[in-house]
């Protein structure tokens, strides 16, 4: 039997409360869990993305050698847009994170730009959660100091901030399911922020929803 050749920075925590699992981009992902709620997107949901395709570059030339590579890129620091089926954040001044959400097209083109002075790749292997619900905003405001409802999903903001202690970055994204907030963070402490928000989630009716459920909302 093959083995997936990517590993979520969430497989071991998640492993335990798994009643399903698929493979998407060659990672084992939770199907459905077996403490799924029915009614939790109706509450506050946590989904996992971790599977998506990510890389970033950095430097003085990275807006133009994303540019020249067919891919947009935000004008503002703070800010994302969507170009090629990705989502291309910018990250500070002259780093960018480039995500597939749709196509593997841009991270693809990414990771062929040719050596340049000024350009340094940056690999991504972080963990990418998201929050959605009419109760999102809630459980942020107990979790972070940024308060969420002030992101405005169509100007693209994002914010660097701290989420249960931990350095994360957050942007606010439309779904056909409503406002969501995607979470990106350091794959180590992945672990810590999925069991300490879950815990949040299901003391407000909500909880973790697997990639079914995901899937059917449209993401």
């Amino acid at each position: 039997m093959s083995t997936p050749a990517r590993v979520s920075p969430l497989a071991d925590v998640q492993s335990a409360h798994a009643a399903r699992w698929t493979e998407i981009e060659h990672m084992r992902v939770v199907a459905a869990f077996s403490n799924e709620q029915a009614n939790a997107l109706n509450a506050v949901a946590l989904g996992d993305l971790s599977h998506r395709p990510r890389t970033g570059v950095k430097g003085p030339g990275a807006a133009a050698a994303l540019n020249a590579a067919g891919i947009s890129t935000p004008t503002q620091p703070n800010r994302w847009c969507r170009s090629e089926g990705a989502f291309i954040a910018r990250l500070g001044l002259t780093e960018y994170l480039i995500e597939a959400d749709q196509s593997n097209d841009a991270v693809s083109r990414v990771l062929a730009l040719p050596n340049a002075p000024d350009v340094y790749p940056v690999p991504h292997y972080d963990a990418a959660l998201l929050v959605m619900g009419p109760k999102a905003v809630d459980l942020f405001r107990q979790t972070c100091s940024v308060d969420m409802a002030t992101l405005d999903p169509n100007d693209g903001a994002l914010v660097l901030t701290s989420v249960v202690g931990v350095g994360a970055t957050v942007a606010a994204l439309q779904t056909p399911a409503g406002i969501a907030y995607q979470v990106w963070l350091d794959g180590t402490y992945a672990s810590y922020m999925w069991e300490t928000l879950c815990e949040i989630a299901h003391d407000m009716g909500g909880g973790p929803i697997g990639f079914d459920a995901l899937s059917r909302v449209g993401l």
